[in-house]
């Protein structure tokens, strides 16, 4: 181990470095004898004194070394203050302003950052959101299927509701308003009796439908559609609900649906 000198041939990182080898000293048995980081170790061997938050902190450190190793501190301080004042000038220089050039605020990157992801979020809206959705209307119309004789919750909806027998609404006469194509369809959570008719007032399908099917279709909007117990089926047009709680006055329904 090498003894006092008043001075040393390299800077501190260098000689504290050398002082451990010849010690035989790991940098795990020197970081846990200064109570450091193994990082400040290297750190300090390194003679990277950015890893501090202040060159005094660099300094404690590196006396602690010394003395830990039997050198004498005063000439390694030196050396340290010397290497912090180099690099302080070097970074002063870094941050010299140039002349006729206008340096930009230190916000100016994150107001052009957000203006920026403003743009691109205001893009991506327009072009994924698509034209602007028409309201949809539900008209409920006058009631136009035979009472029920037999109308009960169990054992199933659909057993009970037309006595094995299919129930067809009287032929009504519905003014043609021909709107768009509409995508529709139906999620049953009971055997039911539903109806579904296009703008045409043409007959799509008709007849008891069993639990947990989901009906699809593509037609001529508006359409007009009745069941025997609305409340076990959910109706999507063009994959918006179609609301009938407030609407129904029964649990046989007839609706005409269709948009705006």
């Amino acid at each position: 181990m090498p003894g006092p000198k008043n001075s040393y041939p390299g800077p501190p990182g260098s000689v504290l470095h050398e002082a451990r080898i010849s010690a035989g000293k790991s940098v795990l048995e020197t970081a846990e004898a200064l109570n450091l980081l193994n990082s400040y170790v290297e750190a300090i061997e390194e003679n990277d004194y950015s890893r501090f938050n202040s060159p005094l902190f660099a300094r404690g450190y590196i006396k602690s070394y010394a003395r830990y190793m039997g050198l004498d501190e005063a000439p390694l301080l030196s050396d340290c203050d010397r290497i912090c004042r180099r690099e302080e000038q070097s970074n002063q220089r870094s941050h010299v302003q140039v002349p006729g050039k206008v340096q930009a605020p230190g916000h100016a990157g994150f107001i052009l950052a957000l203006i920026v992801a403003l743009l691109i979020w205001s893009l991506s809206y327009w072009i994924f959101s698509g034209p602007e959705k028409k309201a949809l209307s539900v008209v409920v119309l006058e009631q136009q299927l035979p009472v029920l004789p037999v109308l009960r919750k169990s054992p199933s909806l659909g057993e009970s509701l037309l006595g094995g027998e299919p129930v067809k609404p009287e032929e009504v006469d519905v003014p043609v308003v021909v709107g768009e194509i509409a995508e529709l369809s139906f999620k049953l959570t009971e055997d039911v009796w539903l109806e579904l008719r296009d703008a045409y007032n043409s007959v799509v399908v008709s007849g008891v439908q069993k639990k947990g099917e989901v009906l699809q279709f593509k037609l001529q909007g508006p359409v007009t559609f009745s069941t025997a117990y609305w409340p076990a089926v959910s109706m999507y047009y063009n994959e918006r609900l179609v609301e009938l709680k407030e609407l129904a006055k029964s649990n046989v329904v007839r609706v005409q649906v269709g948009e705006l």
